[in-house]
């Protein structure tokens, strides 16, 4: 079996998981996931519901103060863990103590696809959190409530159309 023949299997075994969703950063795939929903329902596709969920996916200061979406609290958590990990209660804390991986300008983009096509997208910034983007994010721990919520909302019974 040579490289094309292992590429083109790989690309059949996602014909039937017409679902995505893609968390890149600075236009970079982090985490790519293909899924299928039962009881989808197409209006979903244009309703206030759809873009709600993205909101409780990667939404930042969403509702009240400091509230955010799936992504952000899972980066945020691991953000405090390294902060923590790194600190030292024996020496004197100082701006050269700590050095924060240099992220100005990330930007993280989490995609929703159908089919191939994406039907809609959200973007935040990296600057609040104090992972290096380019290596430490990993969202593996968080791909199956991505994936619920995804799927709770595209099987609703009702939605209010936009």
């Amino acid at each position: 079996m040579n490289t094309t023949d292992k590429t083109q299997n790989h690309t059949d075994n996602f014909k039937d998981l017409p679902f995505e969703f893609i968390l890149y950063v600075n236009n970079h795939i982090v985490c790519q996931r293909f899924f299928n929903v039962s009881n989808f329902r197409e209006e979903s596709l244009k309703s206030r519901e759809l873009l709600d969920m993205m909101k409780r996916i990667g939404g930042m200061n969403m509702g009240q103060f400091g509230q955010m979406g799936i992504i952000p609290t899972y980066l945020k958590e691991k953000s405090m863990d390294y902060l923590w990990e790194n600190f030292n209660p024996y020496e004197t804390q100082s701006e050269d103590t700590y050095k924060a991986p240099n992220k100005k300008g990330d930007m993280f983009k989490f995609e929703f696809k159908v089919g191939g096509r994406v039907t809609s997208e959200i973007e935040f910034p990296n600057e609040f959190f104090t992972l290096n983007s380019r290596s430490n994010v990993d969202i593996r721990l968080i791909i199956p409530e991505i994936i619920s919520e995804i799927k709770e909302t595209l099987s609703k019974k009702r939605y209010t159309l936009v």
